[in-house]
């Protein structure tokens, strides 16, 4: 086999979603295990679709991920440019050649609603001096790629096989757009035989334009790179693929994306709590499984295992319960000292680290939750209370009765040592009364301090946050029900 390049092409057109990814990720792996290159081109011809800040979202997601690019924009590389929009004086010879060949033509037309484009029935087979004359009186024109009449076209995607093509069946679709700019049909081959790519690796979606392709390739007498292409990633339902511009109910993005236009947040896996190299292991197994039971792999694992033979067909449906398995399995697998260097990192970045608390309470609080969680997010969200004084619910509100919960505040100022065994033996004597029938001190104190029935165990929660935070939390309580 000859030296493994390999490229991952997206277009600069808002955020990456699964299956962009999933593709980078075979792309990476094949690469890798074959001792091939791993490339980013940026295919931004289409500027009426150009997003800002989309390049950049391309670029930290690879890299969140763990993909390292070897060749690409943001470093050198023996085949580059490697953006479209600086390639354009590299496509002008290849232009000329297809014209001078009639392997392409110049169609001045008005635009075509129609999906399939036939040159004969608009009559456009004009004279080369009627076409020269309509350039120089400006008359806007397009250059088309025109199909020679093959009886068959005989092509072969490495996972289906052979594939068939009657030339009638083919579009002779727009390489040079009216603006000047190539589209992708055309750009995408040259970049792909100029940069040495090996193996093309790419979504299903793309099917259709794969006889154009292998067109141009014949056109141009090169050797076509082996072509693959990946089956879809449906939705959670089995009905219509997963993409980016049906937002789901589910993050289908790595990282959160902001639409400029809308100012519309999108949550990524990242943001929602997942582990890069969880998002990865899921990933992979939408359309690729190795065989076994086996299903933990490791970014190096991947590349030592990894086949391209064991792509699947058949499209994959996409599970959120999996996605939360994946990531429960790396989360048991983090140390303490792990998880509380996550825990303070996403405390400091939601700006609720209040209340200081020593390293070691912190040890002790996600040691008692560890097992129950698969997401720092969700240790965050089980304690907030222990990070800030929680807010008061209008359900909580008691107008009376309350001179009974009154003397916690002196049990509270009388404790000089804070020992929280006294603490507890009083509290339990001043719960031998409910209050409004319904409620126990013990249970007021807990709303208290926590803001709901619910939370760990009430006085570790005390042993936590201390005695000036417990009284202050008391105080506003009562404050907040007179």
């Amino acid at each position: 086999m000859k030296k493994v390049r390999v490229r991952f092409a997206p277009s600069p057109t808002g955020p990456l979603h699964l299956g962009s990814i999933r593709t980078a990720l075979y792309n990476f792996l094949f690469a890798k295990k074959n001792k091939g290159k791993f490339l980013l081109r940026i295919e931004d011809t289409d500027r009426s679709r150009y997003k800002s800040g989309a390049e950049n979202y391309i670029i930290k997601s690879l890299k969140w991920c763990g993909l390292t690019v070897d060749e690409g924009p943001a470093m050198k590389g023996n085949y580059g440019p490697y953006r479209q929009s600086e390639r354009y004086e590299i496509y002008k010879k290849y232009i000329k050649y297809l014209l001078a060949n009639d392997f392409a033509y110049y169609a001045f037309e008005k635009k075509n609603k129609k999906r399939n484009y036939n040159r004969k029935k608009l009559d456009l087979n004009i004279s080369n001096e009627k076409t020269f004359q309509k350039i120089i009186n400006g008359i806007v024109f397009v250059i088309r790629f025109k199909i020679k009449k093959f009886f068959v076209l005989k092509i072969k995607d490495f996972l289906r096989g052979k594939i068939i093509m009657n030339f009638n069946s083919l579009d002779e679709k727009i390489i040079i757009k009216s603006d000047g700019t190539p589209t992708y049909h055309l750009a995408n081959v040259i970049d792909d035989h100029l940069m040495k790519i090996s193996h093309v690796i790419k979504g299903e979606e793309w099917l259709s334009s794969f006889p154009i392709n292998i067109c141009l390739y014949k056109y141009f007498y090169w050797i076509p790179p082996i072509f693959l292409h990946l089956p879809l990633i449906l939705n959670p339902l089995g009905q219509g693929k997963i993409s980016k511009r049906k937002i789901l109910k589910f993050p289908i993005f790595p990282l959160g994306w902001k639409d400029k236009k809308t100012s519309q947040k999108y949550k990524g896996y990242r943001e929602s709590g997942y582990f890069p190299e969880a998002f990865l292991n899921m990933l992979v197994f939408l359309g690729w499984n190795p065989g076994g039971t086996k299903e933990i792999f490791s970014l190096k694992n991947l590349i030592s295992i990894f086949k391209i033979e064991d792509i699947n067909i058949s499209s994959a449906k996409f599970n959120l319960k999996k996605a939360e398995w994946f990531n429960c399995k790396y989360f048991k697998k983090k140390t303490s000292k792990e998880i509380l260097f996550l825990l303070k990192k996403e405390l400091k970045k939601r700006n609720i680290f209040y209340i200081k608390i020593k390293n070691i309470f912190l040890l002790k609080i996600i040691n008692f939750l560890i097992k129950k969680c698969s997401f720092i997010n969700e240790i965050i969200n089980k304690t907030i209370y222990f990070f800030k004084s929680p807010d008061l619910n209008e359900k909580f509100v008691f107008k009376k009765n309350l001179k009974r919960f009154h003397s916690l505040i002196w049990i509270f100022l009388n404790e000089k040592k804070f020992n929280i065994l006294n603490i507890k033996t009083l509290i339990q004597k001043l719960d031998l009364y409910k209050i409004q029938k319904r409620y126990s001190i013990m249970q007021l104190l807990r709303i208290s301090l926590v803001g709901s029935l619910k939370g760990l165990d009430l006085f570790f929660i005390i042993s936590i946050i201390g005695k000036k935070e417990s009284l202050k939390r008391i105080i506003k309580f009562i404050n907040y029900c007179l």
